[in-house]
């Protein structure tokens, strides 16, 4: 594991810190490799319930890849592929898992930093965050899959604006785009990123899991959308115990504590 992504466990939350400020967090090649690490340890952990990714410092969520680091990473073909390779395991790794994920942005978000943050199932920012992803200006391209959530999230119009033309949203127009579910002043980040955590952690997971299985479904090409999984995830809601605990719940006006059976 690398110093520079930092895994902490905080009962069923899950934290990743992308821990390269000086670089405004700037990802490598370690990083991605221990990005991916990170996200397969607390996906098998049973007892997490959300992730949360976030940039060290108060200036930088990810800003794109680690520049200084391209002639040893990312020139020559095996090089590139490699690198490619790392971050969409990554990537993939964290759409497909089983827990809730939040990217929260606090800073800039930029190049591989807005593909890690589509491939969260919620991103919310700080109204100082700014986003671009400056594909045309370094001569780099991107997979389908990568931008297939990017275009899931915000269109094909707002792609476009971002990568062939070279624009950046502030927070204000990100959160019209749909980039962001909420922007919230400074002063707020931190307690409504907390809050939202722990109203996720103590949510029903098997709910979650459903809900998120489901959601990915329906944005897959019909051919590749497993609607018997979708329907048995829904089944298994209504037979479980964490559905009996959450009515008898409600009927005592208590909150319920959910196990994830």
């Amino acid at each position: 594991m690398t110093d520079k992504i930092i895994t902490k466990k905080d009962g069923a939350i899950g934290r990743i810190t992308f821990n390269n400020p000086d670089k405004l967090n700037a990802m490598s090649l370690e990083m991605w490799e221990g990005f991916t690490q990170s996200v397969l340890e607390l996906d098998a952990d049973p007892e997490i319930r959300v992730i949360v990714l976030r940039g060290a410092g108060d200036v930088s969520f990810v800003a794109g890849a680690d520049v200084s680091k391209y002639e040893d990473e990312r020139m020559g073909d095996d090089a590139q592929e490699r690198y490619a390779k790392a971050g969409e395991i990554g990537m993939a790794a964290l759409y497909k898992s089983g827990k809730i994920s939040i990217a929260a942005i606090d800073g800039w978000c930029i190049g591989g930093g807005i593909s890690l943050a589509v491939s969260c199932d919620l991103r919310y920012c700080s109204e100082k965050s700014k986003f671009g992803q400056p594909a045309m200006r370094y001569g780099i391209g991107y997979r389908y899959k990568s931008l297939r959530r990017l275009v899931d999230v915000v269109g094909v119009p707002a792609t476009k604006d971002m990568l062939l033309g070279g624009l950046q949203f502030d927070a204000a127009e990100a959160y019209a785009k749909g980039l962001v579910g909420r922007v919230l002043p400074a002063a707020e980040f931190e307690a409504f990123i907390d809050k939202t955590v722990a109203t996720i952690a103590s949510g029903a997971p098997l709910t979650g899991q459903q809900v998120k299985f489901t959601l990915n479904t329906i944005l897959k090409d019909p051919a590749d959308r497993d609607l018997e999984k979708c329907e048995a995830m829904f089944q298994a809601c209504y037979a479980s115990k964490d559905y009996k605990e959450g009515i008898r719940a409600f009927a005592e006006k208590r909150k319920p504590v959910f196990t994830g059976e």
